[in-house]
């Protein structure tokens, strides 16, 4: 009776969201504390393990902002100090548990930490700043080049707005932290539990899961190394012992590398544009070129990610916690039994079995759970559909702005709206279809190299430009007629507003 008892309080602690429809981490501790005292064995060493129990004061977190500055400069080593731990303070709640590896490049992190928490920021604070370059633009005062159609166009959108949404998602809240807003709180080990005071860090290290506990969701900046090492792996299990899957959420460190690599080439196709329409006076053959160019580089980067994708799967297929490295190997006893204590607490395993059984049964949870769940975070492609419209943006939103520069120069407004329509059409439609394409088929046939690999990536790049530019040419020509036509230019603003609504819709 008292080893059901025990289970019984533990799952309720460790899964309150059963009880009430509360969130978990929200359930009443001092029922469950209470209820706990008169139970001994693994139910006190759990509930040692997963709540802050008569050490509130050890229950941390900084917030986002301040682990964000000078490019992530708190992510250049492991070590801590009196300072470090300075920046973090004591909290209620934790909005956000990190779990990352500390070998991990520091640029990379910072990269992936400000892709995740700023991407939707950045998009925000862009567009009022595109909007008034636009209207600069139509008034005349920013700089033209000639164009082939005969009006001069301008070039300040397609520059400027790129670099600036790149600018504001990097260091985007480091701008909101000059106003007083620093961001979510965040659990990061370091900085948030003492590394030079022995005493309070064997504290911190035992209260991982209790941290966990306390954090409203799990980010993983996952690696190739994250299922190597044995302490994210036991974040991994006290998060797998206490929550639901849902409730994490993996960003591969590369993955926003790619991100901003793909956004840069698309920068550099526009200003080769504008460079060719002002020396060449014609960009019917360099547009192609280009546009074959930057698609090889990033139909390559694309390649690298789906193939650390499937290595994904094969390296959680075979997961084995006992192959795991430790960096300092006195520290496995106790990750070892911790899990094991966890695991029974959660009902995987009953109490009396061994720890081997335990981790075994780890092991297996891993196996079975963690595939289906990471293909779920990662998705088919590398990118959501936000970060497709994201670059359909910086083509053609940015063009269209620049466009409205031919209304100082006497060309008919409705000529000028008409490009606009269609314009804003193959943004929404046609552009991040060809992008998503791009990025889909390099993740077929990963099993060629060499030569066929290369010759498969060009086939890639082929079949996605080839049916992009016949589509976009049949754009060009829709908006021709729609500025002659009020039939197809209404025909035009009706397809782009119900693109619009589809689009807020999936967002």
């Amino acid at each position: 009776a008292q080893a059901i008892l025990a289970q019984a309080v533990i799952l309720i602690r460790l899964r309150p969201s059963a009880v009430g429809g509360r969130r978990p981490g929200h359930c009443d501790e001092g029922v469950a504390m209470e209820a706990t005292r008169s139970i001994d064995g693994i139910s006190s060493d759990v509930t040692d393990l997963v709540t802050f129990e008569g050490c509130t004061e050890l229950r941390r977190a900084v917030p986002l902002a301040r682990i964000l500055r000078s490019r992530g400069r708190v992510f250049a080593d492991s070590s801590g100090s009196a300072a470090t731990y300075s920046l973090s303070e004591p909290v209620l709640r934790i909005g956000v548990f990190l779990s990352h590896n500390w070998v991990v490049s520091r640029m990379l992190k910072f990269i992936a930490l400000s892709y995740h928490f700023s991407f939707g920021l950045a998009s925000i604070l862009v567009l009022p700043f595109a909007l008034l370059l636009g209207v600069a633009t139509a008034l005349g005062l920013l700089p033209v080049v000639d164009d082939p159609v005969g009006y001069p166009v301008g070039i300040s959108c397609r520059m400027v707005c790129p670099l600036c949404f790149l600018v504001l998602m990097l260091f985007g809240r480091n701008i909101l932290a000059w106003f007083g807003y620093e961001g979510p709180s965040v659990f990061l080990d370091k900085v948030c539990i003492h590394q030079e005071d022995m005493a309070l860090k064997e504290q911190g290290i035992k209260k991982l899961g209790a941290f966990l506990a306390a954090s409203d969701s799990m980010l993983v900046l996952y690696s190739d190394i994250y299922f190597v090492k044995l302490w994210t792996v036991y974040e991994l299990a006290s998060f797998l012992s206490q929550r639901e899957i849902s409730e994490m959420t993996v960003v591969p460190v590369r993955h926003a590398l790619v991100f901003c690599v793909v956004l840069i080439c698309l920068t550099i196709t526009q200003v080769l544009q504008i460079l060719a329409n002002r020396f060449l006076g014609n960009t019917e053959l360099a547009l192609p070129v280009v546009a074959l160019i930057m698609g090889s580089v990033v139909t390559f980067l694309v390649r690298q990610w789906h193939r650390e994708r499937a290595a994904i799967d094969v390296r959680l297929t075979n997961f084995r916690l006992q192959d795991c490295s430790c960096f300092c190997e006195s520290d496995r006893p106790l990750v070892y039994s911790n899990i094991a204590n966890l695991m029974r607490s959660c009902g995987a395993v009953p109490n009396s079995v061994v720890q081997d059984q335990a981790l075994d049964a780890f092991n297996d949870l891993v196996r079975r759970t963690m595939p289906q769940a990471f293909r779920t975070f990662l998705g088919r492609v590398p990118f959501q559909f936000k970060h497709y419209l994201a670059f359909s943006a910086v083509r053609n939103v940015t063009l269209m702005m620049d466009n409205w520069a031919q209304l100082a120069h006497g060309r008919d407004p409705r000529a000028v709206l008409a490009d606009s329509v269609g314009l804003l059409f193959e943004a929404l439609t046609v552009w991040w279809l060809l992008a998503a394409a791009l990025t889909t088929l390099p993740g077929f046939h990963l099993q060629l190299t060499g030569w066929r690999s290369i010759a498969w990536c060009g086939a890639c790049v082929v079949a996605s430009i080839v049916p992009g530019g016949i589509l976009l040419a049949l754009c060009d020509e829709g908006a021709k007629r729609a500025a002659e036509s009020d039939p197809v230019l209404a025909v035009f603003v009706a397809a782009d507003i119900c693109a619009l609504i589809i689009i807020i819709i999936c967002l």
